[in-house]
């Protein structure tokens, strides 16, 4: 709260230009853009990816596959659950009774296949969006650690 006769001389137009503001915007914006290619599949993207990587890596923790990927635990699980009612994916426990493990089924590994060639065209279309440079950007931020 402001308190009388106290100017407030903070410059909020810097947070105009803020990063993560840019990077969530630019994120949403590329997985429209994904969606819209795999929308004749069947599947999101962010299905897609969660599956692919099950298909390459097989069957793991989620916590790890949630490292993998990104993304808080949490929000891994509840996409999960989808995924498991579609019987995309199987979930049982693991040796340590907090976790469990995932894995993908036949199923899963079939709506892989069918919207890999969607997938494809929109990675075609995202990395002519992004050029070289921006290809090259994005690769950099991803794998170095920004904490």
């Amino acid at each position: 709260m402001k308190q009388r006769g106290k100017t407030d001389a903070t410059d909020y137009m810097a947070a105009a230009d803020c990063f993560c503001l840019a990077s969530r915007q630019a994120a949403r914006k590329i997985t429209r853009l994904y969606d819209r290619y795999m929308q004749e599949s069947g599947i999101r993207v962010t299905q897609f990816t969660i599956l692919s990587q099950l298909m390459l890596r097989g069957e793991m923790p989620i916590g790890k596959l949630a490292g993998i990927l990104g993304m808080e635990r949490t929000t891994l699980t509840r996409n999960l659950t989808l995924l498991e009612e579609r019987k995309w994916i199987s979930i049982k426990p693991g040796d340590d009774p907090r976790s469990r493990i995932v894995a993908i089924t036949a199923p899963g590994r079939s709506i892989v296949r069918r919207g890999f060639p969607y997938w494809s065209k929109a990675q075609a279309h995202v990395g002519k969006m992004l050029g070289d440079d921006g290809q090259a950007a994005l690769k950099t931020l991803t794998f170095r650690s920004l904490e």
